[in-house]
């Protein structure tokens, strides 16, 4: 049996990386000026402040599942709405064209705002609403977003045959 850490464990359950938990619980550390969860023998306690808050926040849960519940028959044939897009040059030729191409043909009355990608800065503009979604590379991705993978690409180099680059053996670097 693996031992998971509570952080660890807490992370799983919530489908985000350890690291992202602990950055959240820092958020709300700071945004409530408590700690919020002490160690405990057995995992984590929650302090007084925790506690009171618990109550507030499981009504206001419910009441964004009923919310997300009760409208779950999104039709995209019918949906009037802008899409913010993130996206480089590249993934806008080979992901974004294609999308909105097909985006007309099936959600009419759906449009999408095509936005420069700002790596450093996606996560501020994902979590106040200026972009919806972004195509961007898992490397350069910020941790604890969800993402989801849309293709592999890869490289090719192409010359003509005979061209000397190939005799001595052409490699990324040169």
């Amino acid at each position: 049996m693996v031992r998971r850490f509570p952080r660890q464990a807490a992370a799983a359950r919530l489908h985000l990386s350890q690291p992202a938990v602990s950055a959240q619980l820092a958020r709300l550390r700071d945004l409530f000026g408590d700690p919020l969860l002490l160690p405990a023998p057995r995992g984590m306690r929650p302090t007084a402040k925790a506690e009171q808050l618990l109550a507030p926040l499981q009504a206001s849960l419910r009441q964004v599942r009923e919310t997300l519940m009760t409208h779950q028959d999104f039709d995209p044939a019918e949906a009037e709405m802008t899409l913010q897009l993130a996206c480089t040059d590249y993934t806008q030729a080979v992901a974004a064209i294609p999308l909105i191409t097909r985006l007309r043909e099936v959600a009419p009355g759906m449009r999408v705002a095509v936005r420069n990608l700002e790596a450093a800065r996606l996560r501020r503009q994902m979590e106040s609403g200026e972009v919806d979604l972004a195509l961007i590379s898992p490397d350069s991705a910020p941790s604890g977003l969800h993402a989801h993978p849309l293709f592999e690409d890869r490289y090719v180099l192409i010359s003509r045959p005979g061209h000397p680059a190939w005799r001595q053996g052409a490699t990324l670097e040169s």
